[in-house]
């Protein structure tokens, strides 16, 4: 994934990460393509930190990791709000929110286990009546297989969750003969933005996956 500079402020994606598909994220949705295929669209909404500066991306999440997407566990939906049609009615939608589990291979802040695979929860994922994906602006749903740095946010019950346009960064995918994900770019720039983090002072919660 690309870096995208954009600007946005409002609500925190901190504890209340949870609350982001209510009512912004279900207008100006772009839909770019037009094949058979299942399209994609891309959500909007308004935080509380610069999604342009890695600083404060890292200093906003609880946990900064790389890891290898080990399995994808099906999609829940949360969060129903009521949206108005193009023809002018009115339908029920609810947010997706996609369980994978994923193999921690560094830790870049905090301190999860690397022994085993662990659960998280990324907002985003195949519409309930299928016809479409959900992603925010700028982001990706992880693959299966490939290597992702991701922005993690411990819920109050200890689970982890990511979302936001910066929720996992590729720094490479499950093809042979690819280099270390630290000779990365992407790597560089998160380790350098990590030592220079900004807190957004935010409520924070603590991972049941912490490392004991």
């Amino acid at each position: 994934m690309r870096f995208q500079s954009k600007t946005k402020t409002g609500i925190s994606i901190g504890a209340v990460v949870i609350l982001l598909f209510i009512g912004v994220l279900f207008f100006g949705i772009a839909k770019p393509s037009t094949s058979d295929e299942i399209t994609t669209s891309y959500l909007r909404g308004t935080f509380s930190i610069d999604y342009s500066d890695l600083n404060a991306v890292v200093g906003d999440a609880d946990y900064v990791f790389v890891g290898t997407v080990a399995s994808e566990e099906g999609t829940v939906y949360k969060n129903a709000v009521t949206v108005e049609t193009d023809d002018g009615k009115t339908r029920e939608v609810s947010g997706p929110y996609t369980n994978y589990t994923v193999n921690v291979t560094k830790n870049i802040k905090g301190n999860l286990v690397t022994d085993t695979a662990i659960p998280i929860q990324k907002s985003g994922g195949l519409s309930e009546d299928g016809s479409q994906y959900f992603v925010y602006e700028g982001d990706e749903l992880p693959v299966v297989g490939n290597e992702y740095i991701f922005f993690a946010y411990a819920q109050p019950d200890g689970s982890l969750l990511i979302s936001g346009p910066v929720s996992n960064m590729s720094v490479s995918d499950n093809t042979s003969d690819i280099a270390p994900f630290s000779d990365s770019t992407e790597y560089s720039d998160i380790v350098d933005a990590y030592n220079n983090q900004v807190d957004s002072g935010r409520t924070r919660f603590t991972s049941s996956y912490e490392a004991k």
